[in-house]
């Protein structure tokens, strides 16, 4: 059996999960962000879980999912999310040696999310494929030969902060003594004053944030449903402005194809789940073809799996590391 961990900002989810997959029993814990937790409250959080559930079953493994860029050979993980204390953390070490030295693996949760694709998904006839996931910000990863593409400084894939529709007078707002403007990305204050990346007016959260400013309504107020409830009634200004987005995503779809050239693109996230959201972006991506022949072979569908892909892709890059693959 393998413990595995898809760790969001607020929630930790825990699964006792069999080598096929299968989950067998699952839990949720808060994520320690107080304050004054640390990076030895989040792995005694989890080291707690592993207690819990060796008392009754052979755990062989230990496999997490978080957001941040994860170095998958080192155990390492940068800048992760919203958890501050991630940052330069040599998680696989700390989680082994407090879970009795059992194996430990760590990747980014949109990079899990791909390869629960690869594994079991719509992607698991392809060796290479890319892998958008839609939610507070947009998940990215490339696949080729059915591994995730990390790249020199672990940026491949980072697709939040693709530029889209930057003006030189932006760039004028931009300070010049300052590396890293923006500290978080679901912060609203980036999004308003920094437009110009693809998160920023694609992600969910924020096209939902855009429909809620511009309403005079809290962010709390718009939610993804509620925009379709909305265009099922025929409101013009919403269903222009998910018109909008489907073009948006569809042209960095091309894109992509263009860039990477894979054999098929996946779009996952919450919102997939409306078929309506997935068949806009097709929409315009056929339209869009019609620009080049080189176009011709976009094949383009959604993920297969929502809830569960972090925990999934978690254990498959575990059995990726340790070489446990028929």
């Amino acid at each position: 059996m393998y413990l595995v961990f898809d760790v969001g900002a607020t929630t930790i989810k825990c699964a006792l999960m069999n080598a096929e997959g299968e989950i067998q029993e699952r839990k949720k814990v808060p994520t320690p962000v107080a304050k004054d937790d640390t990076i030895e409250s989040f792995v005694e959080a989890l080291g707690l879980v592993y207690d819990l559930y060796k008392k009754d079953a052979t755990i062989e493994g230990i496999a997490i999912g978080l957001p941040g860029q994860v170095d998958v050979k080192k155990g390492i993980v940068y800048n992760g999310g919203g958890i501050r204390y991630l940052r330069v953390a040599n998680l696989r070490d700390l989680i082994e040696a407090r879970c009795n030295n059992i194996p430990v693996s760590v990747e980014n949760d949109g990079k899990c999310a791909a390869l629960a694709e690869v594994w079991k998904g719509n992607a698991k006839d392809v060796k290479d494929a890319c892998v958008f996931v839609f939610g507070t910000g947009i998940g990215g990863a490339l696949i080729k030969n059915k591994k995730v593409i990390h790249g020199k400084h672990l940026l491949a894939g980072e697709v939040s902060v693709l530029f889209d529709g930057m003006t030189r007078q932006d760039l004028k707002n931009v300070p010049e003594d300052k590396d890293g403007i923006i500290e978080d990305m679901s912060v609203m204050d980036s999004v308003d004053n920094y437009p110009y990346l693809w998160t920023n007016h694609a992600a969910t959260l924020n096209v939902c944030h855009w429909v809620a400013k511009k309403r005079g309504l809290e962010d709390s107020e718009v939610t993804g449903e509620k925009l379709y409830q909305w265009a099922a009634e025929g409101d013009q200004e919403i269903i222009d402005t998910l018109e909008d987005w489907y073009f948006c995503i569809a042209k960095q779809c091309l894109n992509v194809y263009v860039t990477f050239n894979p054999e098929i693109i996946l779009i996952g996230g919450g919102i997939s789940a409306e078929p309506q959201f997935v068949n806009g972006i097709i929409r315009y991506v056929e339209r869009l073809k019609r620009i080049s022949r080189i176009y011709k072979d976009v094949k383009v569908d959604c993920c297969k799996f929502y809830n569960d892909s972090n925990l999934l892709g978690a254990l498959y890059n575990f059995k990726q590391q340790h070489n446990l693959l028929k």
